[in-house]
Order: C-alpha cells, then sequence, then structure tokens
C-alpha cells in the first residue's frame, strides 16, 4: 500500500518539479536513554525521493525509506539485541512518507506518516531547509517505542527509556 501512494505522489511532480534522490551522505541518527548508559546509532543508507516545486517554492512531496540492518551504534551486540526487539526479519525498514510540506522562511513544516514495526503513526516535524546547493533538510522528532508496540529491552531489571529522539539530516542531489 505504501508502495503504490508514493508512486502516486510521485508521477505528478516529476512533472511539474524538481526531483531529488537522496544521497550518501543523508544520516539518520536515533538516541536511546538508560540510567545506566545512552547512546547512539546511525544509518546514512537512506533510500528516497524529494519532489520540490521552484514555482511555487514549495516541497510537495518526501518519500524515505531506511533498512534497518544499517543502524549501527557501535556495538554489534546492542544492534543485534535491536534488531531482534524490532522484529526485522518481519519488518525491515522504516518509511516516511509526507503529508503536507509548508515551508516558511528556512524552515520546512513536515506532517507525515511513519512506518515502523507494523505500525503506521503521524508525526510533525520542523526541518531547517537549504536549497542553495541541491537540497538540504535536518531537523529532529521523538518517537515512543510503545506508540508502536515495541517492547522495551531491559539492562539491569530497568527498560530503556520508551522515548527515542531521532535526527536527521537528509541530502537531496538534483535526478
Amino acid at each position: 500500500m505504501i508502495n503504490k501512494n508514493i508512486f502516486l505522489l510521485i508521477i505528478p511532480f516529476v512533472i511539474y518539479g524538481q526531483t531529488y534522490d537522496i544521497n550518501n551522505k543523508s544520516k539518520i541518527t536515533y538516541y536511546g536513554y538508560h540510567y545506566t548508559k545512552n547512546w547512539d546509532g546511525h544509518s546514512d543508507n537512506i533510500n528516497g525521493v524529494i519532489n520540490y516545486n521552484f514555482t511555487d517554492n514549495k516541497v510537495n512531496s518526501c518519500s524515505l525509506r531506511v533498512d534497518l540492518s544499517t543502524f549501527d551504534s557501535g556495538n554489534s551486540n546492542r544492534d543485534s539485541n535491536m534488531l531482534t526487539y524490532l522484529e526485522a526479519f518481519n519488518y525491515p525498514d522504516v518509511v516516511f512518507v509526507s503529508n503536507d510540506i509548508s515551508i516558511k522562511g528556512e524552515n520546512a513544516f513536515i506532517n507525515g506518516k511513519l512506518s515502523l514495526h507494523g505500525v503506521i503513526k503521524e508525526i510533525d516535524t520542523i526541518a531547517k531547509l537549504s536549497l542553495a546547493d541541491g537540497f538540504i533538510a535536518s531537523g529532529t522528532f521523538n518517537i515512543l517505542l510503545s506508540d508502536f508496540g515495541i517492547e522495551r529491552p531491559a539492562l539491569l531489571f530497568k527498560k530503556i527509556n520508551d522515548e527515542i529522539q531521532i535526527e536527521y539530516m537528509i541530502i537531496g542531489n538534483n535526478k
């Protein structure tokens, strides 16, 4: 269903706007918290497309996909454990598809659907936007693991925090 929606969103904007492919300098980082240790994991293996209309200075759509197995926290045991709790064999990707993007000055106000662990939730985020050299959008938002039906692992009998911060820098090159 998501792939069909992405296809239907992209076709009109390829005709009327500029399409940007996500390049390998893009990065998504998650931050996890536990009373004994905080950590982060990142991936630069992001696939997606951004459609921008120069005529009305509007980002028409954005779709991103990241394979969960590409996240690296610097600790292979933690990464393996993460994949187990996220049930990555059943739900191998995290996907974001925009619903609405409006630009005011250097900020893009983004609303969209985030699909993780087989659950789709609507999220809002504000990105700092630059179109000086291609397309660059960066920002943060928070999710609750419980909102996505994800069981939280425990260390020393205490579970990790439910809230995870997501930081992104998405860089697009002209197609």
